[in-house]
This record gives structure tokens, sequence and C-alpha cells, in this order.
């Protein structure tokens, strides 16, 4: 069932006189290009017969539907606006749920993206920060643990909100099924960010919809064949009373556009009822030719992070292959292949049902040829960071713009990220030590906003 398929390409051949957004008519000049001409017909505003994102009835409610029978949820709601807006959004509901719209406490891992901090900022919520032990072999933190979870809770019992990210930007997945039974009996609600997950419904038991969680965001315009912006939020089964849908999506009106892409929701739709029928399998084949890849992989010599669980994420180990991550990216894109992400000593690599064969031999092919060097070390520690306030009062407060040199002892004003994957390097509301200092220089942050 695909209706806003349907409504898009009956009017786009209708004959209407377009009194209406957007100002290309469905006819733009000549001089654009082929694929925006194509794309233009299709491209409509909110007339008569196409629904209200965040009021939906007609087409939008149907197909949403489609998407929550997909993934098992008791309500799926779409966003034009990426997963950004789905963060925004269930953060901002969990906290009312739990009773503190305002001012409320969450436990989050350190991994979560910049538009939870920015979420934070805008609910005025006290982050209490998960920071799991640092593995120096492969420069990383682990994955967070249910038992990690249980005594932050136990620590900070007004934390009612748990706020994870599974999988993360390198491909490796928490234990989200036990986190969500602890956080159940401690009578929490969890929140998941799985925006690199939306492929996990092909694989029983690996959803967070299947595996406990209250609300989660997914983006399959990163692993589905969707266009860019396309998201989803979804709703447990049985926990639509405490999170009514009509509720929710007024929340979305505070972070969203009122002019929402039809062409992004058309591709979200079309890429559920892809995955209700051959989806799955394909990416079920994915994940054995995955396997295969890998194996030959490291066949070459070329070392790949171990905890990768994720069949849509090639993570190289580029520090343990003698390089920095520019340099392997570099070498990659000399080689025609394009990383999705270059830094901390690694190069992330992804991987759909629609990356052709020859991708996969032209990788394994440069793998072969790439010239081998001793391995460099990872730093000894990460950062551990002192929050001197909330994200939210420091970013109100009265701040200068200073060089990271001078900023020791000083209160980040604002929130710096690495970009991909958007992981904080510093919060807004923390004070910046020689470990904060280092790490936003080796991140290429040279300049902070800091407290007056």
């Amino acid at each position: 069932m695909t209706p806003i398929t349907d409504f898009l390409t009956a009017y786009a051949h209708a004959g209407f006189t377009r009194f209406h957004m957007p100002g290309h008519k469905g006819a733009p000049p000549e001089s654009f290009p082929a694929f925006l001409r194509a794309a233009c017909p299709y491209d409509l505003t909110e007339i008569k017969g196409a629904d209200e994102l965040y009021e939906p009835e007609g087409i939008i409610a149907r197909s949403e539907g489609s998407a929550a029978a997909l993934y098992g949820s008791g309500w799926t709601a779409f966003s034009a606006g990426g997963s950004t807006l789905c963060i925004l959004t269930m953060v901002a509901a969990a906290l009312r749920a739990a009773g503190t719209p305002e001012g409320g406490e969450v436990i989050a891992a350190r991994n979560a993206h910049l538009s939870f901090v920015n979420a934070c900022v805008h609910v005025g919520a006290k982050i209490r920060w998960l920071m799991p032990p640092y593995d120096r072999e492969t420069g990383l933190c682990l994955p967070v643990t249910a038992g990690e979870v249980a005594a932050a809770m136990d620590a900070h019992p007004a934390a009612k909100v748990v706020y994870i990210t599974s999988p993360d930007y390198y491909g490796v997945q928490a234990d989200v099924k036990g986190i969500a039974e602890v956080v159940h009996e401690k009578g929490g609600l969890v929140l998941v960010d799985n925006a690199h997950g939306a492929h996990l419904t092909a694989f029983p038991g690996r959803h967070p919809m299947e595996a406990g969680a209250d609300l989660c965001c997914d983006s399959p315009h990163k692993t589905l064949p969707v266009l860019t912006g396309g998201s989803l939020l979804h709703c447990r089964a049985g926990m639509e009373a405490v999170f009514p849908k009509e509720s929710v999506k007024r929340l979305m009106t505070l972070y969203g556009s009122t002019s929402p892409s039809y062409l992004i929701m058309a591709s979200l739709e079309q890429a559920v009822n892809w995955m209700a029928g051959e989806g799955k399998a394909a990416f079920r084949a994915l994940e054995t030719r995955w396997e295969s890849l890998k194996t030959a992989l490291l066949e070459t010599g070329l070392p790949l992070l171990f905890r990768v669980t994720d069949s849509t994420k090639i993570t190289i180990d580029a520090f343990q292959a003698g390089y920095t991550a520019d340099e392997l990216a570099e070498s990659l894109r000399a080689a025609k292949m394009e990383p999705e992400y270059a830094g901390g000593g690694k190069v992330v690599l992804m991987l759909s049902p629609q990356t052709p064969g020859r991708d996969y031999d032209r990788l394994l092919s440069w793998a072969k040829t790439l010239p081998k060097r001793p391995a460099i070390p990872y730093p000894d520690a990460f950062i551990a960071p002192e929050p001197a306030m909330t994200p939210r009062e420091a970013f109100y407060r009265e701040s200068e713009l200073k060089p990271v040199a001078e900023c020791l002892g000083r209160i980040a004003a604002e929130t710096r990220i690495t970009c991909p994957p958007g992981v904080p390097v510093v919060v807004a509301g923390e004070k910046i030590g020689e470990s904060e200092k280092k790490l936003l220089l080796d991140s290429g942050i040279f300049s902070l906003n800091v407290l007056k």
C-alpha cells in the first residue's frame, strides 16, 4: 500500500492549475538539470487530499500505519527532518511522561548525538553521563551495559529517562534488551537513537521495538533506499497511553518544518513497502556477504574494528594499519571510493543491499595493495567531563570566543562535536581540563565559546 505515492502520481498527471506552493509549479525552468525537472511535478505542499504530517488523517496516516505494522510498534510517525527531529521530540516527550517536562534528569551514554544535547538545552534537562570503560586497544569506549545503567539509576534516583545510541556510528551495538529490562524494573523509560538501525527489523529481536525500547528513532535514509532526511519515530506497543500519538505529533511541531517534503515521505513509504516484501531477505543476504567480505579483508592484513555487529558497516582500524584516518581516507579516494567517515583512528564504510558487487571487488583489490606499516598506538585516556552547570544554563549566558589553547579551566558555552559522527567532544556547561583541551585540538577545533 503506497497512498502517498499514489496521490502524488495522480495529481502530477491530473492537469490541475497549480495556484499553490511550491513556486516551480511542477514545471521548473528549462535551465534546471534533468533530475530536478523530473522530481518537480511530484513535489507538492499540503493541498486538499495530501493530508497533514502533524495531524494525519488520510494518506500519511495510512502510510504511517504500514510502517508501524512493519516494525511492530504501537505507532510510527514520519519525519522529513531526519532523526534530529525525532530525537528532539522523544526527549521532550519522555521527560514530560516522567513528570519532569522542564529541568528533569536524563542518564545518557556519552556517544549521544548533538541533537540529544540540543534537546536537553531546550527542556533544561540535567544530563547524567555514562562513561563506559575506555579500551586503549581500539581507542573507543566499550558499549554501555545493563549493569552500568542500573548503577547510574541507583546513583541518580531522580533520573527516570535513559538514553542510549545503538548501533553507534562504527557499527557497535549495545544490549538494548538487557538495558530495557533493567530500566523498566526500576520504573524508568528507555529511549534509543537507532538512527543507523532501520534495517534491523530484518533480524528477529534486534530492532529496539522488539528489544523493549519505549521510544526510538530510525533514519531509513542511512541504510534503506530513502531520500536524505527520511526518518521514523516509533512508540512501543503497549505504551500508546503514555505517549499518545496526537500529543507527540504536537511536540514535533516545535522542532519540525510545517512544509515537510512529500518526496521524502514518498521514499519512506516506498522503503517500508520494499522491506515488507523483498527487503528483509535482501538485508539477510547482505549480512552473509558482509561476513565473507570481512574475512577476505582480514586475510589481506587489513585490521578491522572487531566489535562491529552491524552488517551495514565495515570499520577499518587505521591506527592498527599504521595510518591516520585521513591518510587512509585519501588512499581510498585515490582508488575512487568515498568513505562515510574518517577520524579518531577509524575509517567507516557503509554498505547496503544496493551496493553493487564491483564495489566489493574494488575494496578488496585496494586492501591487497595497501602498503603495510607498523601500528600507531592509541592514547592512554579518554575525557572525564566535569559539569559545572546544565547545558541550558551555559548556552544562554554571556560568552566570548577564545582560542582553545587559552580555555583551560573555563566553562564551555557551546557544544562542539566531531561531525560526522556528531558526538560531543565538549558539552555546554562542562569545564575544560587538560584532556578536554587536547581532544578539542586533536579534533581540529581551535576556538571555543566560553562563559565570561
